[in-house]
């Protein structure tokens, strides 16, 4: 008889350790493509990570979120004063000065008596490189010096405070106040990213609110969410936390509301008295202009911003109205949306702007 054959030899069983370093590779490899995507995301988006800053960092607190800004008791925050670099949010060439405001460019101011620009991010310049701001353009355009005092992320009631806060230390002989519909809604929070001035309404009257503005630069009760400071510097762990468990992720409200809404054009015309009667006091010339893509839209939400024109006009102030102008333009020419807005504006757009206004302020 001949033997049976032997059985063929088992398969060497693989240890629990190569086991789990198989399945590991495979989720290591998606793990670090989300991240890359993550990243490339946020990065086109405007949001790298900028200095100790983390990806989470940006959604908590304005702050902490690549601008360059130092916190200011009466305002919340205002430019770094001595800032110059393009480490920011935006890798645009920024420079601030001693004052707090925005330079225009390079070499020396043109002489003549100064104009004042404030508002928010369209007048600070987001996104735009400093000779490329509209009041920097202004500046070449008129030969005279154009003080940029505009900050971003500012509602109207900071601007009004930061104008009579300039007015108080310097002489001007014009006074340019900008902004955009979702300015009016922002005076009906007393949060925004981060904590600022309000104004509650007294009888009738403006009752400024929230001052000491509190520092949260260095939030300490934030600083001991450990494990969410760690996980935050992963932009994959930050776009599904932040989608997944808002609330949890960023352990703070990011928007807190004092007035219901609609309320912001009311106070905004209680403002815009004060800062025109701040003006006669100083024999100063206010010119309010509205700017955006919407004069009545702000994020989806309709905002009656050329009614504040309107009461302006009862003021005796003059108005320029860019905002109703642009939407008009475009509409008869789409190029124009993609040529002068990318998220804030392009140089194309500042530029158009700075036209605008020195036609406004030229006399006639």
């Amino acid at each position: 008889m001949s033997a049976a054959p032997l059985p063929a030899p088992a398969p060497p069983r693989r240890s629990r350790r190569r086991k789990l370093v198989f399945a590991l590779v495979p989720v290591t490899v998606l793990l670090a493509a989300g991240e890359w995507f993550a990243r490339s995301f946020r990065a086109r988006r405007g949001y790298p990570p900028v200095g100790d800053h983390s990806y989470r960092d940006q959604r908590i607190d304005l702050l902490r979120r690549g601008f360059p800004s130092a916190y200011d008791p009466l305002l919340g925050y205002v430019p770094k004063p001595g800032y110059a670099g393009s480490d920011n949010l935006w890798r645009t060439t920024v420079s601030i000065d001693e004052h707090g405001l925005r330079r225009t460019g390079p070499g020396p101011r043109p002489a003549g008596p100064a104009i004042l620009a404030v508002g928010d991010s369209f007048t600070f310049g987001d996104q735009v490189s400093d000779a490329d701001t509209w009041p920097a353009q202004l500046e070449r355009r008129l030969q005279r010096p154009v003080w940029n005092g505009g900050v971003f992320g500012y509602g109207f009631a900071q601007t009004v405070l930061r104008a009579e806060q300039l007015l108080e230390r310097h002489e001007f002989a014009q006074v340019v106040c900008s902004l955009i519909p979702d300015d009016l809604k922002r005076c009906e929070l007393s949060r925004r990213f981060t904590p600022m001035p309000w104004f509650a309404l007294v009888d009738g009257e403006l009752a400024l609110r929230g001052v000491p503005v509190p520092d949260t630069s260095a939030d300490i009760e934030l600083d001991r969410q450990y494990l969410r400071r760690a996980l935050g510097h992963s932009a994959l762990c930050d776009m599904v936390l932040w989608n997944a468990a808002p609330t949890w992720w960023v352990g703070v409200e990011r928007e807190v509301r004092e007035h219901p809404p609609g309320t912001g054009l009311l106070l905004g015309r209680k403002l815009l008295e004060r800062l025109a009667r701040k003006c006669a006091q100083q024999h100063v010339p206010l010119l309010l202009v509205l700017q955006g893509s919407a004069p009545e839209m702000a994020g989806g939400v309709p905002v009656r911003a050329p009614e504040l024109l309107a009461h302006a006009w009862t003021l005796g102030v003059a108005t320029l109205d860019l905002a109703t102008r642009f939407r008009e333009l475009a509409d008869a020419d789409r190029s124009l949306d993609a040529k002068y807005f990318a998220g804030h504006m392009t140089p194309a757009g500042n530029g158009w702007v700075a036209e605008q206004i020195a036609a406004a302020l030229t006399p006639k």
